[in-house]
């Protein structure tokens, strides 16, 4: 009966064996396939981050560039009313029609740049902004005959030359936020 027994020991003790071997299989094929799920999951999560920052800078370098033409084409528009001034002494209609149409379109893209720029950029458009407004107002003083002439047209003038040198600056930060150019900034002389 011993021999039964031992063949019988054997036997569950195989049996055992073989379902312990089958569940360390299958849980082992389970954290694979665990590991495996996860990262794919990080790799889709990274491809969704991609996606976004290269959407992001996309939208940021299309901004950039629709602020950069209209805060050129207000300027252009002001230095305009500046000649117009300084020969005429008030604007024409379409002289006037041109500043309102091209300082609304700073306006839009102005207000939209907020909701796009980046935090590095943001005060360098808003010094800009600034000199715009001034420039603005001064020409709309100056057209509704509010102010004195002579002085106030070289202040014009002064406030205009300036005033490209922050729109150069505003480029220039613009450029760096995008990676377009390298962030080595001239020594202040």
């Amino acid at each position: 009966m011993s021999a039964t027994w031992v063949a019988l020991a054997a036997a569950v003790i195989g049996g055992a064996v073989s379902l312990i071997s089958v569940l360390l299989a299958q849980r082992g094929a389970e954290r694979g396939w665990s590991r495996d799920h996860q990262r794919m999951e990080r790799h889709r999560d990274e491809d969704r981050v991609r996606e976004w920052d290269s959407r992001l800078l996309e939208e940021r370098r299309a901004a950039y560039s629709r602020l950069n033409a209209a805060a050129r084409a207000a300027r252009d528009a002001l230095a305009g009313c500046m000649h117009d001034l300084r020969r005429d002494g008030s604007l024409g209609e379409v002289r006037r029609a041109e500043l309102e149409e091209r300082w609304s379109a700073y306006v839009v893209q102005h207000a939209e740049s907020h909701m796009i720029v980046s935090d590095a950029v943001l005060p360098v458009v808003g010094a800009a902004n600034g000199s715009l407004r001034k420039i603005y107002g001064l020409v709309k003083r100056l057209d509704s005959g509010q102010s004195g002439q002579e002085e106030d047209l070289q202040e014009l003038s002064g406030r205009l030359n300036d005033l490209w040198d922050r729109l150069t600056g505003l480029r220039d930060e613009m450029r760096r936020d995008l990676g377009v150019t390298v962030s080595v900034r001239a020594p202040n002389i």
